[in-house]
């Protein structure tokens, strides 16, 4: 990993509930971006082990050389 620069990670989206951020990150894998999800706020409203509703959000974030590519990959909107 020496011969690959720090980047830093950005955030690329964020979601009501997990599984929207899997779904998501399953889009960026099929890509070739690699992702990573904030799961801090994944207790749902029903506990742990539910991958409904947060009651934080969750936040889905990518490479910042890669973000251009993430957004057009989840057909987000520029800003």
């Amino acid at each position: 990993m020496a011969d690959q620069p720090d980047t830093g990670w950005v955030v690329v989206a964020e979601y009501g509930a997990v599984y929207e951020a899997e779904l998501a990150a399953g889009r960026l894998d099929s890509a070739g971006i690699i992702s990573r999800i904030d799961r801090r706020g994944a207790a749902g409203i029903f506990g742990l082990n539910h991958a409904g509703a947060s009651v934080r959000g969750i936040t889905l974030y990518v490479p910042a050389d890669s973000l251009a590519a993430a957004r057009e990959a989840l057909d987000l909107a520029e800003e």
